[in-house]
């Protein structure tokens, strides 16, 4: 959204914060970037069952704060009522479909539904990989497909930087991921390599979601760093000397794109994964994709012993990925796609 800023005025507003009381729902400013407001609904507890009207309510202030010529851009299916009563009033909707949230532990029917509504209504559908594009290109005559994007800057090795405190005592070598950690994670696979290779350590960073904290693996070389500033990723991501993709197969993981891919290979890692559809279809004799613990374990020994040859080798696959999936090259034909509806919708 930064970059959109360059092409237009952006709004950014965050999901509702439920706070105690009975106050009457607001908008609270938040601090944001430079050319990014950020907005945070405030919901009272006491009103939550009313959780639709009170975002109702709130929506003629946002759009005031937008001025004409508003394009909406949203990223969850369950948006479709706010995008239905923001029609009359907007240039242009946007899907941002990011993840299929049906298929997530707590998925529903409803949020199917939901879609569906949602695809009626808006102009244009964005989807974050080839699975969840293949999945709606016949339901939306305007799908296209941008598969994960990176910030290349932002991770590139910075060798001045000294290695965080919260991962310096961690012995090597270090088998790293960074993201959620929820039920798209396979923790019989990590529990498992963990108990046959002692002397490797897994540092894994970020936020729990849907899972019992209390029933994730324990043992001396796992460890659980807990959501960190994304300033610090890049930082973080150097120290591991192995980055990790262990995804376990299922219905939450069969239409995701990791955008943590290429922010691994522009960090200039070696990654692992497992043979996720979109990892498998994009990135295939690039990272290593490796499915059981017993072929992880031959695969990562492998890894862990490359020359440097091997490494600079697989490297100069990565540039062109790189290039191609820059923030700055997607939000270029993004806004390009905007202008064309823009202009077909007035004819």
């Amino acid at each position: 959204m930064s970059r959109f800023a360059a092409f237009c005025r952006v709004i950014y507003v965050d999901p509702p914060e439920i706070q105690a009381g009975s106050e009457p729902p607001f908008l609270q400013e938040r601090p944001g970037t430079e050319r990014v407001p950020v907005l945070r609904p405030i919901f009272p507890a006491d009103q939550i069952d009313a959780y639709r009207s009170m975002w109702l309510s709130l929506l003629p202030r946002v759009l005031d704060l937008a001025g004409p010529n508003t394009i909406l851009w949203v990223f969850s299916p369950l948006a479709d009522y706010l995008v239905a009563a923001a029609l009359p009033q907007i240039k242009l909707a946007v899907y941002d479909c990011m993840d299929d949230l049906a298929s997530f532990k707590d998925g529903t029917a409803e949020m199917r539904d939901r879609e569906e509504h949602l695809l009626m209504l808006v102009d244009l559908v964005f989807t974050g990989g080839r699975s969840m594009y293949e999945a709606r290109k016949a339901r939306h005559e305007r799908v296209y497909c941008f598969a994960s994007g990176v910030d290349v800057q932002h991770y590139a090795a910075d060798g001045a930087r000294a290695t965080p405190a919260t991962i310096a005592t961690i012995p090597q070598p270090r088998l790293g991921y960074f993201g959620v950690l929820d039920e798209r994670i396979d923790w019989d696979l990590i529990a498992t390599i963990a108990v046959r290779q002692p002397g490797w350590h897994w540092v894994l960073v970020g936020p729990t979601a849907k899972v019992d904290p209390a029933e994730l693996p324990q043992a001396p070389n796992i460890h659980y760093l807990g959501q960190q500033p994304y300033t610090e990723l890049p930082v973080l991501l150097q120290s591991f000397d192995l980055a990790v993709m262990p995804f376990a197969l299922n219905e939450a993981t069969r239409f995701i794109s990791p955008t943590k891919t290429l922010e691994y290979l522009a960090g200039g890692k070696t990654v692992i994964s497992t043979s996720v559809p979109d990892v498998v279809a994009t990135y295939q004799g690039i990272v290593s994709i490796e499915d059981g613990a017993d072929a992880w374990i031959v695969e990562i020994e492998r890894l862990l012993s490359a020359t440097e040859t091997e490494r600079m080798g697989r490297q100069q696959k990565v540039q062109p990925l790189l290039e191609r999936g820059s923030w700055d090259g997607i939000t270029a034909q993004m806004w390009t796609l905007i202008q064309e509806r823009l202009h077909d919708r007035s004819m």
